[in-house]
């Protein structure tokens, strides 16, 4: 439970119902298959915990103001205290906030918060960035009630990880009431005044078997579910009882290829493999056509123009694969995890194998069972070939490419690093609607096109699948609000 820890894509949905963030992302439930659609998505003008926030004249900083009398499930009042201690903790335990914040939100590490009041404090930031609304509307800013976290600190615990790990401590609108492997249970925090659906309570539990999954959704016993591939969706898609929502999004899956490897660090070996692979077909029987071929070195949802590797090219990926001096036998290992992109990811990696074949090259897979193990292997560049799913955390063309490709990139398992693709994306996580931004977002496209640092298959959009029950249903491609949620049954 506790944000300084998650390691999975369930943390996700645990956000999402904890919901205690600073700032709020436009949602749709209009309809029981709405989704809030547009690249950025909007931010919200108030909060469940923000009366209202501006970014400063000068772009050095985020004034905030909190809503008064918003409390905790225990009763405690919200205060710029609360956001100081949060902070405070992020700093010293939590790696993922301090990426988000410092690395790629500009946030000031040393001088994160300026408190004026009670109720008013401004964020401070090392400079202007268009990006930095965004991590406070995300998972990396759940606010912590730190009156009721210190009250179970000890000395040799003085952040009460322990407590945190089953007890929720915020200002959101649920308060964990029930913990076990198996399952969460979340009921309403009495003090919360925010907008609510008719959802009394939220149950997330852990059903392994993907066929057991689909029997609860179908029958309504459960409002949502995940974790499905993409034949499944298909055979959803035509059943009367469920819903799929699709949302635009700029994530996409992508074939990564080590570059320190003497052969796949070639551009134009990774070129050569960019070109013999059918993206078509792969969208088609892998995606059931809910995917997009990718057709450039940035997501369709950024609107680039097509590059020039994209496009099955057999004849002129044999031509570069010579050019480059590569054996007649040689071959790599492509390293599967079921983690990522999907539990599709066998049967991708099956279908590249067979069309890498056709150009002469052979692919061993190799599955990697555990999750951490790939992560582990992947940080420290040991897989030769892998399959990865790029989910950015922003809409943002800059963070995107930063995200697989930046010389610090969080999944950049390559060990590529090139200071003008850093450059663009830097200044795109600035700002991303000025005059320029598209020719940026071009120039980041065209040098991920020719450099190949990662080899995109397909871009995706994200699927929610939900029973008859589920009326409404607020959401974005980022997020879902499940306290506004109304259901039938």
């Amino acid at each position: 439970m506790d944000r300084a820890f998650y390691s999975s894509e369930a943390a996700k949905t645990i956000g999402d119902v904890m919901h205690s963030r600073l700032l709020e992302l436009a949602t749709d439930g209009t309809t029981p298959t709405s989704c809030m659609s547009g690249v950025p998505t909007r931010i919200e003008a108030e909060s469940p915990l923000v009366e209202r926030w501006h970014v400063t004249g000068d772009g050095m900083g985020i004034d905030i103001t909190l809503k008064p009398d918003v409390k905790s499930a225990q009763g405690n009042v919200l205060t710029a205290a609360d956001v100081v201690w949060t902070m405070d903790r992020a700093k010293a335990i939590d790696t993922g906030a301090q990426t988000l914040f410092f690395n790629v939100g500009g946030f000031d590490r040393v001088n994160t918060v300026t408190v004026k009041s009670p109720t008013e404090l401004t964020f401070n930031l090392t400079k202007p960035r268009a990006i930095s609304p965004y991590v406070l509307a995300g998972n990396s800013a759940l606010i912590l009630d730190s009156t009721a976290a210190k009250a179970n600190a000890t000395a040799d615990d003085p952040w009460a990880t322990k407590y945190l790990t089953d007890h929720t401590a915020n200002f959101g609108p649920w308060d964990l009431t029930g913990f076990d492997s198996q399952q969460l249970t979340f009921s309403p925090n009495p003090n919360y005044a925010g907008e609510r659906g008719n959802v009394d309570s939220v149950v997330l539990k852990t059903v392994s078997d993907s066929s057991t999954r689909i029997q609860l959704i179908q029958s309504a016993q459960v409002s949502e579910t995940n974790g499905l591939d993409y034949s499944q969706l298909a055979q959803l898609k035509s059943s009367t009882g469920v819903g799929l929502v699709q949302c635009q999004s700029p994530a996409r899956d992508w074939l990564g290829l080590n570059g320190s490897d003497p052969v796949l660090g070639k551009p134009e070996v990774r070129a050569a493999i960019s070109l013999a692979l059918d993206r078509t077909a792969i969208s088609q029987a892998i995606y059931r056509d809910f995917a997009r071929p990718s057709e450039s070195g940035l997501s369709q949802a950024f609107a680039t123009q097509a590059g020039s590797n994209y496009e099955t090219d057999k004849v002129k990926a044999r031509e570069l694969l010579t050019k480059a001096g590569v054996p007649e036998d040689f071959g790599f290992r492509l390293s599967v995890s079921a983690a990522q992109p999907g539990p599709y990811s066998a049967n991708l990696a099956v279908l590249i194998q067979q069309q890498l074949a056709d150009v002469g090259l052979k692919v061993e897979i190799v599955n990697v069972p555990s999750a951490v193990q790939f992560k582990s292997d992947g940080l420290a560049h040991k897989m030769q070939a892998w399959l990865q799913a790029e989910t950015p955390a922003f809409a943002n063309a800059g963070y995107s490419a930063w995200l697989t490709a930046g010389c610090a990139g969080l999944q950049n398992y390559m060990g590529y690093c090139n200071p003008e693709l850093d450059a663009v994306a830097s200044e795109l996580m600035v700002n991303s609607q000025n005059a320029d931004a598209a020719q940026k977002q071009q120039r980041l496209s065209q040098i991920i096109d020719r450099d190949q640092p990662a080899i995109y298959l397909i871009d995706r959009s994200t699927i929610s699948v939900r029973s008859r029950c589920a009326e409404s249903v607020p959401t974005a491609a980022f997020g879902t609000d499940y306290t506004k949620a109304v259901v039938t049954c």
